[in-house]
């Protein structure tokens, strides 16, 4: 694994219900990063459908079909994909908001969204997911996604400083007016858990009526161990930015939280942590 590595992020506009056109926009993308260089490609949440009032099975099954795809052509292009879909529910019954890490990621599902945006009543279109987020070895460092929502809660997103993580990862789909709250956070989570923190938050307007509609920034960031930002952009096209594995290392040893922890008595003795 090299120490330094290209991540990208793709943030861009969403189309509800047109799976064949994101597949298509995500496709250009995904080539663009493989010619940058990039080991690893984030995707925004539910980048295959946006949400829905309702998932039909017709929308279940291109967004499968579309994730499939992405899987192999990463695959064959030796990268990541990370991103959220609808996916994982029976027959007849809501799916989850599901996180996949697709090509070299080995098509896995660590996690399914566990924290629904009541506001907008996410939980009428998906079901809750259960568990924690779980780290997945990748050749950029060992990552773990969350999605959107889930960034307010640190009792979640501490799973990646309890599973010694160099990398969280965030799709989203977060309307302004309180997009300066998901930077901030995305920040604090990068500083309180001593990793990476790739942020992917979705441009355009969307809205679940087709009339109320919300307005997304196209923001993508990465914020350091240190919680300092080391690239962004607000526009919706293609980030690509250098992970530095070194300074994980060096950062967790100059700072040394988790032995501090330990010593407190304060590590999880139970769920997603270890004596």
């Amino acid at each position: 694994m090299s120490p330094s590595s290209l991540l990208a992020a793709f943030p861009f506009d969403v189309r509800p219900g047109e799976v064949g056109a994101n597949l298509a926009t995500v496709r250009a993308a995904l080539e663009q990063a493989a010619a940058a260089g990039a080991c690893l490609l984030l995707l925004p949440e539910k980048w295959t459908t946006s949400f829905l009032p309702r998932y039909e099975a017709e929308h279940l099954c291109a967004s499968d079909a579309a994730l499939n795809e992405v899987h192999q052509r990463a695959e064959a292009l030796g990268m990541v994909v990370v991103g959220s879909a609808p996916s994982g529910g029976a027959e007849g019954e809501k799916p989850f908001n599901e996180v996949h890490f697709l090509g070299t990621g080995g098509d896995r599902r660590p996690y399914r969204k566990r924290l629904l945006f009541s506001p907008t009543g996410e939980g009428w279109q998906v079901r809750r997911g259960e568990g924690l987020p779980q780290v997945i070895d990748t050749a950029c460092g060992r990552a773990c996604a969350v999605v959107c929502y889930d960034l307010r809660f640190p009792e979640l997103t501490r799973q990646a400083f309890y599973q010694d993580a160099d990398l969280m990862l965030v799709p989203a789909q977060w309307p302004r007016p309180r997009c300066a709250v998901f930077d901030l956070l995305a920040r604090a989570r990068a500083a309180e858990n001593q990793c990476y923190v790739l942020a992917c938050n979705r441009a355009g307007r969307a809205g679940l009526d087709g009339r109320h509609l919300m307005e997304f920034p196209g923001t993508a960031r990465l914020f350091d161990p240190l919680g300092d930002e080391v690239a962004s952009l607000c526009d919706g096209s293609l980030l690509l930015a250098e992970l530095d594995l070194d300074l994980v290392a060096t950062v967790r040893r100059q700072v040394p939280c988790a032995r501090d922890l330990r010593e407190a008595g304060l590590w999880p003795q139970s769920e997603g942590g270890s004596a």
